[in-house]
């Protein structure tokens, strides 16, 4: 079904999501995040209520995992969810119920976590993060980057077709908290990864 990144640069306080789907329009419900709070990734049978409700935690005092237990313990299906959060100080927590489909993986981080699932093989989720570590330059190009390398080793078990990348955090030109520095979303296409990159390299080029 989809495979996601979500990160948090410590430093900028800038956190980053990339998502990738054989489904339509994987943007607009999948990736969930707030500025200087954290961000979400709410996936495989998707509930978006989810990622409302961990950000409140969050913005309340909860850590990752107490809000994710939180949130999931008013989910009526949790075992059909799989969930991926990250805080802004850098803290992850990582759920993958047991009715998610297969093949699915998980990956924590330092600062960052991947997940996955409906995959041609684990070796989807593992890429992502391994490219995402190994990748230099700003948060959104390593967050491309990561996406690209899952896609090469096949992605989605039904073709990818779908993608989005949202980034929050401080504006780096207006020095104040934004909550869609970049929302650049590909809800339809045979190579959204293909066109994600290039939507991304346009929006450098004119902001």
């Amino acid at each position: 079904m989809t495979y996601s990144i979500v990160a948090v640069d410590v430093e900028s306080k800038l956190i980053g999501i990339g998502v990738v789907s054989g489904s339509i329009a994987v943007g607009s419900r999948v990736p969930w995040a707030r500025a200087s709070v954290g961000g979400v990734v709410t996936q495989a049978y998707t509930n978006p209520l989810l990622g409302k409700w961990i950000l409140e935690y969050l913005s309340k005092g909860l850590s990752p995992r107490q809000a994710l237990d939180k949130a999931l313990s008013r989910d009526e299906a949790p075992s059909m969810r799989q969930v991926g959060v990250v805080s802004i100080s850098g803290e992850v927590a990582v759920f993958t119920g047991n009715n998610v489909p297969r093949h699915y993986g998980e990956y924590v981080g330092h600062g960052y976590v991947c997940v996955g699932n409906m995959l041609v093989s684990r070796k989807v989720v593992l890429e992502v993060c391994r490219h995402f570590e190994d990748s230099t330059g700003s948060l959104s190009e390593r967050i491309i980057n990561a996406l690209e390398a899952g896609h090469e080793v096949g992605g989605d078990v039904r073709g990818d077709r779908s993608a989005s990348l949202l980034v929050v955090g401080e504006h780096p030109v207006y020095g104040y908290s934004y909550d869609r520095i970049i929302d650049l979303r590909v809800d339809y296409s045979s190579n959204p990864i293909r066109d994600l990159r290039n939507l991304y390299e346009m929006w450098m080029r004119i902001r």
